[in-house]
């Protein structure tokens, strides 16, 4: 792989009179299927405001999961197409590090809008297990960014120093995925009931753990007291209750249950279309939850491998003890927290999280980014 990367690199360079189209823009979600995440967002957001004036490539790993999208190119993450467009393109945009085979030039912009609001979990140079080899690739990978989207002042903090950037890139929009919840999208939610095949009476539980370097090869909790919680919730409210359970992308396990309440998550691309729909969160430290807390509703985090996660994992940049959201010592403790706080309104305590953390979130994000990439 080494040497390919390589061989690119030098093509690049041999190519490197090849001028820059100002209007082709290359959108990249890390090894995510589907149009998804911040860049999808973007690119939506080019394409209504300048239908036909600009170029958009959306490049990927799973090509045969991005169809159907009109005015669109799709291309495989280092194929011949993604280096042929990549020589004359003027603004490469995507949500994690910039490939290392590109070989920028002048005239072109890199962005990054990041994967993850908040800034709870260490990453970069902070991050506890990493060992120096890999600390050593953030310069090329993180050094060419011209912009780093940054959801609040902790973030730009924080970053700046993980990657040893200057602050001075950071645009302080807030997140463009997290927009939605800012405004009313009843689209949004009809698309994932027709998806799951939910009545609009029915309430959803989202099941969403984090990846763990130290984690077993499959997180492991018990299905069973996810049916327990459904049958709890479904006798105090007297509605109709399913789990979507959906692991983290690294992992993409289908989790098998008995139970027909308990739903395939991964299998619905866009984890925020999730996020705006369901009623209630359950998670341990994945960074949705800054995104969830914008809806008000309910965020559980299972404690279970807390201890675990800050001494041998990532660490966090934020403490534990100040985060806003409900903490269950495990999953057996769930069903009588599901059921105590489902109805309850936490939107001025995550108010409050918010301005302590120096949240940039108002809902404007793609506005202000694209004004910044137009001019």
């Amino acid at each position: 792989m080494k040497a390919k990367i390589r061989i690119a690199r030098l093509l690049q360079y041999l190519l490197f009179f090849i001028p820059v189209k100002k209007n082709r823009i290359m959108f990249y979600a890390n090894n995510r299927k589907g149009y998804v995440c911040n860049p999808s967002v973007l690119m939506e957001s080019f394409w209504l405001k300048h239908p036909g004036e600009y170029e958009l490539i959306w490049v990927t790993r799973f090509p045969e999961t991005c169809t159907m999208r009109t005015g669109i190119t799709v291309v495989r993450q280092r194929s011949l197409s993604y280096f042929k467009l990549f020589l004359r393109c003027g603004i490469f945009i995507t949500n994690d590090m910039i490939d290392e085979a590109l070989v920028k030039k002048r005239g072109q912009t890199f962005l990054t809008t990041w994967h993850g609001g908040g800034a709870y979990k260490k990453v970069g140079k902070e991050t506890i297990n990493e060992d120096e080899t890999f600390a050593a690739n953030f310069d090329k990978w993180y050094k060419r960014l011209d912009y780093f989207v940054s959801s609040c002042q902790a973030c730009t903090d924080m970053y700046a120093e993980a990657f040893s950037l200057d602050r001075k890139i950071f645009l302080e929009t807030g997140t463009p995925r997290n927009d939605i919840f800012f405004s009313k999208h009843p689209e949004i939610k009809k698309r994932v009931q027709d998806f799951y095949h939910i009545s609009e009476q029915t309430k959803i539980l989202l099941f969403a753990p984090s990846f763990q370097m130290t984690a077993p090869e499959k997180e492991q909790y018990d299905l069973r007291y996810l049916s327990e919680t459904i049958d709890r919730l479904e006798e105090a409210t007297k509605s109709n209750w399913i789990v979507l359970y959906r692991s983290h992308y690294f992992r993409e396990e289908t989790n098998e249950s008995l139970d027909e309440r308990i739903l395939d998550g991964n299998s619905y691309y866009e984890m925020q279309d999730l996020l705006y729909t369901s009623d209630l969160l359950v998670t341990d430290f994945s960074s949705c939850i800054w995104d969830f807390a914008l809806t008000g509703r309910p965020v559980f985090l299972l404690e279970n491998r807390l201890k675990e996660y800050e001494q041998m994992d990532r660490g966090f940049f934020v403490p534990y003890d100040t985060w806003p959201y409900l903490k269950c010592k495990d999953i057996a403790a769930l069903p009588d927290m599901a059921v105590k706080y489902r109805d309850e309104d936490f939107t001025t305590l995550y108010k409050q999280h918010f301005e302590t953390m120096g949240s940039f979130e108002k809902g404007t994000a793609c506005e202000q980014i694209l004004h910044i990439l137009e001019n």
